[in-house]
């Protein structure tokens, strides 16, 4: 099933690791929805108040699951000696991650989550619920890897919700419109772009967006090519968007006028 509402069993994973999985998968969803077309100024500001950019936090997602592959794994004996002075200032942020995770655009960011996260899975393929669940000492007590990964998807809903308030200060994304229609990856490999959703008596309904249109062009831009998380979706109220679909084989020009959200 493909629901990223359904948490249960998938090929090629012992049951405990298929769940857990399904919960890693839609951690990272929220965040992908949270960053998607954010600009590089976007990415390395850090307001007053605020000790992180969203880029240091993207970047910590990334070495937080680097150490626990080195300590679930056993790839490395030391988790920390494992991150390297690469992945060191995304760990501990800081001022060594002020100073260094700046000036990346998104698609750094999108193309680092990808990569461990096909690691990560790469290994848990070759693993089994008695291996996720077998305890070993933890943070001074005992736990188990189950745990560890736990902790490595509860962390990113952590500090995604700091991605939140981070954005809240961003001025292009105040007073956002809305077009009542959600989108999707068109690919496997996250490019393209497909309408998810549709809600009923909404300016995307009005217009006559329906479910599982292939967005060609956006707003006079081709699509099909581009990263999707990439692609800025959100406009202020009161934006008319330009839309070319493919719906079976006719393509439509369709234009959606954002409406307040209030």
């Amino acid at each position: 099933m493909s629901s990223p509402f359904f948490i249960g069993d998938r090929p090629g994973y012992t049951p405990q690791i298929a769940r857990l999985i399904g919960q890693m998968d839609y951690a990272r969803l929220t965040t992908l929805q949270a960053v998607q077309g954010l600009t590089l100024p976007e990415l390395d500001l850090i307001p007053p108040g605020f000790g992180n950019s969203v880029g240091m936090l993207l970047e910590h997602f990334v070495a937080v699951e680097k150490y626990y592959q080195a300590f679930t794994f056993g790839t490395h004996d030391d988790p920390e000696a494992a991150l390297g002075e690469r992945w060191r200032p995304g760990m501990n942020l800081g001022t060594l991650g002020r100073e260094t995770i700046r000036g990346r655009g998104l698609g750094y960011y999108l193309q680092n989550l990808h990569d461990s996260r096909a690691e990560t899975l790469a290994e848990l393929a070759r693993r089994d619920d008695h291996w996720l669940e077998e305890p070993l000492p933890f943070w001074g007590e005992t736990g188990n890897r189950f745990f560890a990964w736990f902790h490595v998807l509860e962390d990113e809903i952590n500090h995604r919700g700091q991605i939140r308030l981070l954005l809240q200060q961003l001025p292009g994304q105040r007073s956002m419109g809305r077009l009542g229609a959600s989108f999707e990856p068109a690919s496997a490999e996250g490019r393209g772009m497909r309408c998810g959703q549709v809600w009923a008596g909404s300016p995307a309904a009005q217009a006559g967006l329906q479910r599982g249109d292939l967005v060609l062009d956006y707003d006079g831009q081709p699509v099909a090519e581009r990263s999707f998380y990439e692609l800025r979706l959100e406009r202020p109220a009161g934006v008319t968007s330009r839309f070319r679909v493919q719906r079976g084989t006719e393509v439509l020009g369709i234009e959606i006028t954002r409406v307040s959200r209030g």
